[in-house]
């Protein structure tokens, strides 16, 4: 197996049997192409990448991947309901997502065909995360939206077959790959020997069963991310996430934070469209300083990229050596926080950034702040080896983000968090320059995050 496989593999080795919370969903409406032209187009998909035919098992100890050269994909045809069509065809694609795959047999793919009148007018098709993360998971619905819309000539529509997750693993048992992970693992070695014990040390229970949930929707907090990155020369994402590392810090009383962050490791030319399992973990550290919020995002944008450069390494090495030094250090292991951005639609990807008048900028900012939406769902998704976990689900003219703490972690609940970092990133874009010192300083001063408008 590849090494983002297997990092999925334990990820979903540790969940309960028929856990479904990482199957991915995705539709796409049909337009002319019949039934028989819908699945035609799904199996070229399926041939054409071969995670999608992809079985998994393990042999006397090791962990073996088989890929069907032949099989049967099974059709669930379904008659819609009127109105919306992406209202309608959602019971349908939840009705294929729900259930955990059988990773040792059958395909890690489920498909649906939404009809109206007899008639086609939506695909929808559910994938096991060992078989593509979100990044991939987008290309497979990129693909099947241009066979779409191509007609029945669609495969010639389609670029040239990209490397198999095979062409992969070849690469990491190469002396190139062997290479890499070296320095992966020294690096994370390094970081292991240094970084604070709050950032290493469990605090969780097995079942995680008390862990507290928040949701926020918040068009200023996308408007500060904009103009924070803008002033950095960095992206949203990193603004969100240095940000997030410093009020981390403020609430743990400690000199820097450390984040884990989910990496869609592509970068190279040829792995860019590959399709599979193939995110890893960066370690970010970011400490404070005397310096202005500007200053410190755009430090955190260098930070950021040399972590991700050392992001490339057998998962399970990592976690032994991770845990054997802190262990060294006195410290039980296994409480990480962790920072994922899932945006992966290309409309997402190649949204433009706002035009922001410098000017008008506190005053939209206040404005904006009256439609944030704080929710607390009531999730049981559950994160292995996670005290902390952030999720940035979306961020254009208003920033999605879904929070999953420890109680026992932070001294506030994850809705406080979520607030406070919308606070401290709207004071940020609302005066240029201002010292991090300040930016601290309020959360210290107040340590069980009461809001402050």
């Amino acid at each position: 197996m590849t090494w983002g496989q297997r990092a999925i593999w334990e990820v979903i080795r540790w969940l309960p049997p028929d856990d479904d919370s990482l199957n991915q969903i995705g539709w796409a409406p049909v337009g002319s192409a019949t039934v028989a032209q819908v699945c035609d187009m799904v199996r070229l998909l399926v041939e054409r990448h071969e995670s999608l035919r992809t079985t998994y098992a393990e042999h006397d100890g090791g962990l073996v991947q088989h890929v069907a050269a032949s099989g049967e994909i099974e059709f669930l045809l379904c008659e819609l309901e009127p109105g919306d069509l992406a209202e309608a065809v959602a019971p349908l694609g939840e009705r294929i997502r729900s259930g955990a795959f059988d990773s040792a047999a059958g395909l890690p793919v489920r498909v649906a065909i939404g009809l109206r009148a007899d008639v086609p007018a939506a695909v929808a098709i559910a994938a096991s995360h060992l078989a593509v993360d979100g990044w991939s998971f987008q290309i497979v619905m990129d693909e099947l939206r241009a066979v779409l819309a191509a007609g029945p000539d669609g495969a010639a529509s389609l670029p040239e077959r990209s490397r198999q997750p095979v062409d992969r693993a070849e690469f990491e048992t190469s002396e190139a790959g062997a290479r890499r992970e070296r320095r992966t693992l020294e690096y994370w070695a390094r970081q292991a020997h240094t970084v604070p014990a709050s950032m290493l040390a469990t605090s969780s229970t097995p079942q995680q069963s008390d862990r507290d949930w928040a949701h926020i929707d918040s068009p200023a907090l996308a408007l500060a991310a904009h103009a924070l990155a803008g002033r950095s020369s960095c992206n949203t994402a990193t603004a969100l996430l240095g940000s997030t590392a410093l009020l981390l810090a403020s609430y743990l009383g400690e000199s820097e934070a450390a984040l884990r962050v989910i990496v869609s490791t592509r970068f190279k030319p040829e792995d860019e469209e590959l399709v599979g399992a193939f995110n890893q973990n960066a370690i970010v550290r970011l400490q404070l300083a005397d310096e202005s919020a500007e200053q410190f995002l755009a430090r955190a944008a260098r930070t950021a990229l040399n972590a991700y450069r050392h992001s490339e390494a057998c998962p399970v090495k990592m976690e032994e050596q991770l845990e054997e030094i802190a262990r060294r250090r006195g410290i039980d292991p296994g409480g990480y926080c962790f920072f994922n951005d899932i945006r992966f639609s290309a409309e997402e990807r190649n949204a433009p950034p706002p035009v922001i008048d410098a000017s008008k900028l506190p005053a939209q900012l206040e404005e904006a702040l009256v439609h944030t939406r704080l929710s607390l769902p009531d999730s049981e998704g559950q994160q292995s080896g996670a005290k902390f976990f952030l999720f940035l689900d979306g961020l254009r003219e208003s920033c999605a983000l879904t929070l999953c703490t420890d109680p026992r972690f932070l001294p506030v609940s994850a809705g406080d968090f979520l607030q406070e970092l919308e606070h401290l990133m709207v004071r940020a874009a609302q005066r240029p320059g201002t010292p991090v010192g300040e930016l601290v300083d309020r959360f210290r001063r107040h340590p069980q995050g009461t809001h402050h408008a």
